[in-house]
């Protein structure tokens, strides 16, 4: 038996390192396997408890006519009467800002227009008074 082991430890070449590191890497995938199917079986049995648990109640109504009418009636009784006001109705967009904000805001974006069309290859399409403005002031502005 000691020479056996004499004999695998005198052969410890690539072989041997290749063979062990095959038997690590059949072992890790065995593990993997394992901890799988531990999983898919723990899954399974949490989720037949769970419908165990939780009963599986259908209602079923048949909706005739005489059901559609009994409920537009109750309907009728429980809201007093008195139609809707289309003024309370919640689609209806609220329109916030008053007119000053939104002039200055069109103001705002029209300047900035104004100056991308001066810095582009447009520009020879601007007026040449307010071109040499919107110079000036992005002059100015970039000097600083």
């Amino acid at each position: 038996m000691a020479a056996s082991r004499q004999v695998a430890s005198q052969r410890s070449g690539p072989r041997l390192v290749a063979h062990e590191a095959h038997g690590t890497h059949q072992a890790s995938m065995a593990d993997e396997l394992a901890s799988t199917v531990e999983h898919l079986l723990s899954t399974r049995y949490a989720a037949a408890r769970l419908a165990e648990e939780i009963p599986t109640r259908r209602v079923v109504q048949a909706i005739t006519g005489e059901s559609l009418l009994a409920e537009l009636a109750a309907a009728r009784q429980s809201g007093g009467g008195q139609p809707a006001s289309r003024s309370a109705d919640p689609e209806t967009p609220q329109r916030s800002g008053s007119f000053l904000t939104r002039a200055f805001a069109f103001a705002g974006v029209a300047v900035i227009l104004l100056t991308l069309v001066c810095m582009s290859p447009l520009r020879d399409y601007v007026p040449s008074p307010l071109r040499d403005q919107v110079d000036r002031i992005t002059h100015f502005a970039l000097a600083r």
